[in-house]
């Protein structure tokens, strides 16, 4: 039975080579495979499990490496198993292909396989449908594996960019010198003028004044001035008689 079949992933193709050929790690990307053990480095002890529809079948054989190309990426394959719980077997010589597809790489997988038992009685339909699954599964996982493993990509380095404004600096502000306020000057009172001893309160009678006048008019008549001088005259006496009398009253008392 011929079985052909194409995969393809996003990766350089020395990459993906070196990654196929590390057979224990790249075992795990294929469904149902698993290295039990390394013999020598073209040499290894494997176990598959393989469900074809409503059957699942365990085998455990060996995997030799036939061929390995190194700048060619093409290699040969050789694998022998026998079913864990039965009598079928798997024979296969398996080729192995990677080819540049622009960015990406294709590989092509081209088998001869030999069953016998239970595997054999599904047909090359049912195997060959299997086989596509599988294949399927097998890129995706060994997308993954490829990527965790890529390089990370060189920065770019920027451009110059725009010349950097500096900061403002802050200055800080002088806080305001509180000057002590004077205390209002009360208004001083205005200081009343002196009044002059000689002028009298307006309104009020110039008493001088008025006794002088009088004293004119009294004296501008004759008969007049001999009144004045008759009172004048009695004043006089009866002041000189009360001085008197006080006299003779201190003297009595010495």
């Amino acid at each position: 039975m011929h079985i052909d079949s194409t995969f393809s992933v996003v990766a350089p193709i020395n990459q993906v080579w070196d990654t196929l050929m590390d057979f224990e790690r790249v075992a795990g990307c294929l469904p149902g495979a698993r290295i039990l053990n390394k013999l020598s480095d073209d040499a290894y002890q494997v176990g598959m499990t393989v469900k074809l529809g409503p059957v699942t079948m365990q085998y455990k054989g060996l995997l030799n490496v036939i061929e390995r190309n190194a700048p060619e990426h093409r290699a040969v394959l050789g694998g022998k198993a026998q079913e864990t719980r039965g009598q079928g077997t798997a024979e296969a010589t398996v080729t192995l292909v990677l080819a540049e597809d622009g960015a990406a790489t294709r590989g092509s997988v081209s088998a001869d396989l030999a069953l016998s038992g239970k595997a054999a009685a599904m047909g090359k339909g049912v195997i060959g449908s299997v086989t596509e699954q599988m294949m399927s599964l097998f890129a995706t996982n060994l997308q993954a594996m490829l990527t965790e493993a890529a390089p990370p990509a060189p920065e770019t380095p920027a451009g110059p960019g725009p010349a950097a404004v500096p900061e403002p600096t802050l200055q800080p502000t002088p806080e305001p010198t509180l000057q002590p306020t004077p205390a209002p000057v009360p208004a001083s009172e205005p200081t009343p003028a002196p009044v002059p001893a000689s002028a009298a309160p307006a309104g009020s009678l110039d008493a001088l004044s008025l006794a002088k006048g009088i004293a004119a008019e009294q004296l501008s008549s004759p008969a007049k001035v001999l009144g004045v001088v008759a009172v004048v005259a009695c004043i006089a006496y009866w002041a000189g008689r009360r001085s008197a009398f006080r006299l003779l009253r201190l003297c009595g008392r010495l």
